[in-house]
C-alpha cells in the first residue's frame, strides 16, 4: 500500500472513486463487495461509486477513475483517451506473461490482468473421445453462435489467415452441429440453454465458458480450449482477458487511492477468495499463476487448466481503435451472410 506520509502531502480532493466495472465479470456483486471491504480494512475512507458498464456496447463515462473491461476493447479505450499507462509500482510478475506482453498498446502496459476466459469444449470424463478440434465432432452441440460469432471468426482466421474457404467450412460445420440455420437467431448466451441441454444429456459436449462448471452436476469433467479449425492443434489460441486500468484524468491523492485498489485486485488472497467463494471453486481462470495450486486442492482439474494457460503462444483477443464503430457491425454482416448461404 502507499506510504501514509506520501498521502498526507497530496491534494485534498474528497470526491468518490468512480469504478466502471465489466457487467459480465463473474459474480460482480461479490467482486465489488470484497474489493470495498479490503479497501476499508486497509484504512481508506474515500467513497467508491461502482457503475455497471457493458464494455462491448458503449463507451464509459468520462468520470471514470478505474475501468474494468474485456481486453478486446483496450486499444479503442486507449486511443479515445480513457486509460492511463500502468505505473511500474503495480507488481504483475505473478501474472501469465502473455496476458501482459500481448496486451500492450504501442509497447506500453495499460492494465492489470484479472481473469482469463476461454471458449472451452467440455464433456463428462466417460464421454471423452480426445476431440482435438470442433471439426472432429459429428453430433449435437449447444453453441452460442450469435453472441460469440466474431470471437469464433477471429480464432478460425488465426489458423487459416486468408483461406476464406476453410473458414467458411468451419462455420458450415458449426451450423450443422447446432442443428441448422434456423438456430442462428436462437443462439445467444442468454437463450441457447446449453447448460440445461448438457445436464439433461441432450448434448454430450458443451461449448461455453469454464465458469459454467459450477452449475453442472457433481462429477469428473474434461476441458479443452476450443480449436476452430481442422488442425490437430490451434495455431494461435486466443483468450478473453479482463483488465483493470486507471482512468486518464485521475490525479494526486485519488490516484494513490486508485493504485491501492489495483494492488488489492492483484493480491493473491483477494484473487483466491474471488475464485473459491466459501471454499467452492467458481471455475474462473485467474491471470495470477500462484493461485492455481491452491485451487487445485479444491478440484484437481485446475492443474490441467494451469498447464493449458502456460504456453507463451497463447494470445489475447484484441481489436483496433474502431472497435465500437466496427466490431458488432461486422458481426451482424457476417451473421446475415451465414443466413444467406445454402
Amino acid at each position: 500500500m502507499m506510504d501514509p506520509a506520501v498521502k498526507k502531502n497530496a491534494g485534498n480532493d474528497e470526491s468518490p472513486i468512480v469504478i466502471y466495472y465489466f457487467y459480465d465479470l463473474t459474480d460482480t456483486d461479490y467482486f465489488c463487495l470484497n474489493l470495498e471491504r479490503r479497501f476499508r480494512e486497509s484504512g481508506h475512507t474515500r467513497r467508491i461509486e461502482f457503475k455497471n458498464w457493458n464494455c462491448y456496447k458503449r463507451l464509459p463515462g468520462e468520470d471514470g477513475d478505474i475501468f474494468i473491461f474485456d481486453g478486446i476493447t483496450m486499444t479503442a479505450l486507449v486511443e479515445k483517451g480513457y486509460l492511463h499507462r500502468l505505473p511500474e509500482i503495480i507488481d504483475t510478475d505473478d501474472m501469465f506473461d502473455w496476458t501482459i506482453d500481448k496486451s500492450k498498446v504501442r509497447r506500453k502496459t495499460y492494465g492489470v490482468p484479472l481473469m482469463i476466459c476461454a471458449n472451452a469444449l467440455i464433456c463428462r470424463k466417460e464421454d471423452d473421445r480426445n476431440v482435438r478440434n470442433l471439426m472432429e465432432l459429428h453430433e449435437p452441440v449447444a453453441i452460442p453462435m450469435r453472441t460469440m460469432l466474431m470471437y469464433y471468426y477471429l480464432q478460425s482466421f488465426c489458423n487459416y489467415q486468408t483461406d476464406s474457404e476453410k473458414i467458411r467450412e468451419v462455420f458450415e460445420h458449426l451450423i450443422e452441429l447446432m442443428g441448422g440455420r434456423e438456430f442462428l437467431d436462437k443462439s445467444s448466451l442468454d437463450d441457447y440453454n446449453g447448460i440445461n441441454r448438457f445436464k439433461r444429456g441432450e448434448c454430450r459436449y458443451f461449448l461455453g465458458f469454464t465458469e459454467s462448471l459450477r452449475l453442472f452436476d457433481p462429477g469428473e469433467y474434461v476441458v479443452r480450449f476450443a480449436n476452430f479449425s481442422d488442425k490437430e492443434e490451434d495455431q494461435m489460441p486466443l483468450f478473453m482477458v479482463d483488465y483493470a486500468s486507471l482512468g486518464n484524468h485521475v490525479r494526486e491523492e485519488k490516484l494513490l487511492d486508485c493504485l491501492d485498489l489495483l494492488e488489492i485486485m492483484a493480491d493473491r488472497r483477494f484473487v483466491y477468495d474471488l475464485c473459491a467463494q466459501e471454499g467452492k471453486p467458481q471455475y474462473m481462470l485467474p491471470a495470477m499463476k500462484s493461485v492455481y495450486p491452491d485451487l487445485a486442492r479444491l478440484d484437481p482439474l485446475y492443474n490441467r487448466l494451469y498447464e493449458m494457460l502456460l504456453p507463451e503462444e497463447n494470445g489475447v483477443f484484441r481489436y483496433g481503435a474502431r472497435f465500437y464503430e466496427e466490431f458488432y457491425q461486422n458481426s451482424d454482416d457476417f451473421l446475415k451472410e451465414l443466413k444467406r448461404q445454402e
